[in-house]
């Protein structure tokens, strides 16, 4: 198994990335450019190693371990074998790993490792790769926590404690909303690329990741590239008997080198930017003039604003610094209310959260990857994670 060989110059490797995906745990490593490689598997303790020649690791990578707590990945060596060659080790949990997929990507070069585990492992790691006890199953109807632990009082809001908190609810079935579909693509990207698509991937791989890691009962506005109405969206949510809504979406800004996430709940806004961004959201609603007095009484009337707003404060810290950490600095663009449409008339939590823009030229790139889309589902698994734990719900 071998890349194909550029150069006789060293290929530095400058830089790696991590993510457990519910089927297997990924490594992706940075090179100048593309060298060959042998891979093969020690035992006692289990270990996968992979020896990258004619490369050298840059300084901050020399020596360097981390550990994990994955189905299958133990710990992770990164070492200067000899002055040419490169060795990346893997200790694994004995008898855990089913296989290994090792391939180059380009532009620029990286070396992906995904180690895959058995699908009969009981254990579930939390996504991310990071050492951290395991999260509470939220899908409990009981509200217990986790294990044996005792439950716990809820912490309070920004505004105290909410009648949510003071009945001490809490989380167990979540309704995702993909941005857009059908007739209505949303926001296009220079290269074609569609927010209605990438929405509905982006919903399935956090519905994924909510039913095998936070044990949720997880359903889907829509599930396929169909036409739904902005007030049907949350109707079915209501109708459902969902706990939390969550609305996906992908931004877009005539300032090209904005980047980053920004967050929304239901209220109303004095900030032109965001008045502009819901008229833009609001585009396929069908209602009339008419009904105003009536929709402005629905906002008002807005029983979930204050855990409609924690939710999104949770949300987005998460997200936005879980793409930070694996990818380099973007804008934090706030957490803001809105008079959204797919918002109002909720029986539950809600927010619209845009994940990233397509109008930026990088991260339009990195919206067509798989990794970077998983690395968004895992940031709002995360802050979902973390608003169920301010309930009392999580350990």
């Amino acid at each position: 198994m071998a890349g194909s060989v550029q150069t006789q110059l060293p290929a530095e490797i400058n830089d790696l990335r991590y993510h457990q995906h519910p089927d297997f745990f990924r490594l992706v490593l940075t090179l100048t450019r593309i060298r060959e490689y042998s891979a093969a598997e020690l035992s006692q303790p289990d270990r996968l190693y992979l020896d990258i020649f004619q490369a050298r690791l840059n300084p901050s990578l020399q020596g360097k371990t981390l550990k994990f707590d994955s189905p299958c990945v133990r710990e992770l060596r990164l070492a200067q074998r000899n002055p040419t060659t490169v060795r990346i080790t893997f200790e694994l949990k004995t008898g855990t790993k089913e296989k290994e997929k090792i391939y180059y990507l380009k532009n620029p070069d990286r070396l992906v490792i995904d180690i895959y585990h058995r699908r009969d492992l009981l254990a579930v790691a939390k996504p991310g790769g990071l050492a951290e006890p395991p999260v509470a199953t939220g899908g409990r109807p009981t509200g217990n926590t986790a294990g044996n632990q005792p439950p716990q009082a809820a912490s309070p809001t920004a505004s105290g404690y909410s009648l949510v908190r003071q009945l001490g609810l809490g989380v167990r079935k979540i309704a995702l909303d993909p941005g857009h579909g059908g007739t209505d693509p949303g926001c296009l990207s220079q290269s074609g690329l569609k927010e209605k698509e990438v929405a509905l991937d982006l919903a399935k791989k956090l519905k994924s990741i909510l039913e095998t890691q936070g044990g949720f009962e997880v359903f889907l506005t829509r599930e396929t590239d169909v036409t739904l109405p902005l007030e049907k969206r949350t109707k079915l949510a209501n109708d459902r008997q969902a706990d939390l809504f969550i609305s996906i979406h992908l931004n877009a800004s005539p300032r090209k080198a904005r980047t980053g996430v920004e967050t929304f709940y239901l209220n109303f806004s004095p900030d032109p930017a965001v008045n502009e961004l819901a008229a833009r959201e609001n585009a396929s609603s069908s209602k009339n003039i008419r009904e105003m007095r009536q929709i402005i009484d629905k906002i008002v009337r807005n029983t979930r604003y204050e855990e409609s707003r924690a939710l999104a404060e949770k949300i987005h810290h998460q997200l936005l610094g879980h793409l930070k950490q694996q990818f380099g600095p973007r804008d934090d663009l706030g957490v803001k209310g809105g008079p959204f449409w797919v918002l109002i008339g909720s029986d539950m939590p809600s927010v619209l959260v845009e994940v990233s823009h397509l109008s930026n030229s990088k991260e339009e790139e990195a919206l067509k990857t798989d990794f970077y889309r998983e690395a968004i589902a895992t940031g709002l698994f995360r802050g979902i994670i973390e608003y169920v734990k301010s309930l009392g719900k999580g350990s």
